[in-house]
């Protein structure tokens, strides 16, 4: 991983491509750690000073993540697509979208 950080004279396309590696690396990890958490039996060895301080390093890195994805989106505004959101309906009375 460090190997990519570091190369010099990458052309648009080796950018691009290095951050869809780095992307799926980071997808793969987050893959890795939910079937991690949905497994009891695993969860239940760990103390829970342990888990609280995975679940604050995690919180951590998840809100530095945010704080960098919004910096992006609002620094590059101008080149993002416009999403349209469509507003749902709901059926009276029950929650239910139509």
């Amino acid at each position: 991983m460090g190997e990519l950080a570091s190369r010099k004279g990458e052309d648009r396309l080796e950018l691009v491509n290095a951050m869809v590696f780095a992307l799926n690396v980071i997808d793969r990890s987050i893959q890795g750690w939910r079937s991690w958490i949905q497994n009891l039996t695993l969860m239940s060895k760990f103390s829970e000073d342990e888990l609280r301080e995975m679940k604050e390093e995690l919180i951590k890195e998840a809100q530095g993540f945010i704080e960098y994805d919004v910096k992006v989106s609002n620094n590059h505004r101008d080149k993002m697509p416009r999403i349209a959101v469509q507003e749902e309906r709901r059926r009276p009375g029950t929650g239910f979208a139509v």
